[in-house]
């Protein structure tokens, strides 16, 4: 079974593959102290990998997206859940 996902923007449905970080480190020379101190840029973005009916890949943001669907199973039909 799969995890199905709606991706809140376009009200797309996905299927989920699996959820990473995507990151990145950049490094410039600066103003005054060129390669000895250079401006460092990194972040870490959260992203999951959906796809869609035809096979197609996709990287979302995580926070673009809401669970609908475990295994067959409505997310408002799992019991414990608040």
């Amino acid at each position: 079974m799969a995890t199905i996902v709606l991706h809140k923007e376009t009200g797309k449905q996905f299927v989920l593959i699996g959820t990473g970080y995507g990151a990145f480190k950049a490094s410039r020379p600066s103003f005054f102290g060129g390669n000895l101190f250079p401006h460092d840029e990194e972040g870490q973005m959260p992203l999951a990998a959906v796809c869609d009916k035809a096979g197609t890949i996709y990287w979302i943001y995580t926070e673009e997206l809401k669970v609908i669907e475990i295994d067959g199973e409505r997310i408002e039909d799992i019991h414990g859940l608040e």
